[in-house]
């Protein structure tokens, strides 16, 4: 992920060899070169959640994250004041196979830094103002991301969906402690991959994705940006409103293996959000 670095004084014994080197080598020697550095352009800068390469500073480590520092539609947000308002909203999830990761550093849909990830089986889908958006993988972030009324929640699920045209939609679930068990979580917590990077393929697991929603698909909508490098805007989000519940023995599982990976809330600026109401979720 890091540019290559090259001490000086091989530099300065390369110098000294293409110098004496035939012009057919040299003119290999530029090939490699040439290859080398593009390999090493086209690489992302790598990012965390704290120190120098936290999110102060992910503006600043790759041209590509430019708008982590100047985009005006940044997510997450504190929800404080919203409008009502209507929108087609409807899902349509399948059961998945469970195929999980704990990444460390990854580039996909979502550049997830430091989280707990799900991909799903094709076949679930969401469909928001008539535009079709095909789940991809859901992830988690502790504490949450979104505020409401400046209050984290302990937890935050992000479900990510990408259209055909390459459009993203979030939905964003917050968790609140509970004396029960979750035994939708149960099964990831059970299922958590013991190191940073490794990834679990369980074929005879099948999760029933409609069970980590809530009751009700109670939404606020606004339209933001990915929460991680590079910041990508024209997001469509939706954070559901009513939470879904989880033990302290639950949360603190997540804590221990990705806290802290939220980042700070952005400015709203002059962004609406709405809240709008829906039908129950599918059972």
């Amino acid at each position: 992920m890091n540019p290559l670095t090259i001490p000086l004084t091989l530099l300065a014994i390369l110098y000294l060899s293409s110098c004496n080197a035939p012009s057919g080598d040299n003119n290999e020697q530029k090939k490699d070169a040439d290859t080398a550095k593009q390999t090493t352009s086209a690489r992302p800068a790598e990012w965390h959640y704290e120190g120098d390469k936290g999110p102060a500073n992910w503006g600043t480590l790759d041209p590509a994250y430019s708008l982590c520092a100047e985009g005006k539609n940044q997510s997450p947000i504190n929800i404080v004041k919203t409008e009502s308002g209507h929108m087609d909203f409807s899902l349509d999830y399948k059961s998945t196979s469970l195929h999980i990761a704990h990444h460390e550093f990854i580039n996909e849909i979502l550049n997830n830094g430091h989280t707990i990830q799900v991909t799903v089986d094709s076949g679930s889908q969401l469909n928001l103002t008539g535009k079709q958006y095909d789940l991809k993988q859901f992830h988690f972030h502790t504490p949450s991301e979104h505020t409401i009324d400046g209050k984290h929640a302990p937890l935050e699920m992000h479900m990510v969906h990408q259209s055909s045209d390459g459009s993203l939609a979030v939905i964003g679930i917050l968790f609140k402690e509970s004396t029960e068990a979750n035994p939708n979580l149960a099964t990831i917590i059970a299922n958590f991959p013991s190191q940073k990077g490794q990834k679990l393929h369980v074929e005879d697991l099948q999760l029933d994705v409609n069970q980590y929603l809530p009751k009700s698909l109670h939404a606020y909508h606004y339209v933001g940006s990915l929460t991680t490098p590079p910041c990508s805007e024209n997001v469509q989000w939706l954070v559901l409103r009513e939470p879904v519940l989880a033990s302290a023995d639950q949360l603190a599982a997540f804590s221990s293996k990705i806290s802290p990976n939220n980042r700070p809330v952005q400015q709203q600026n002059q962004r609406t959000v709405t809240t709008f109401d829906s039908n129950v979720k599918p059972e």
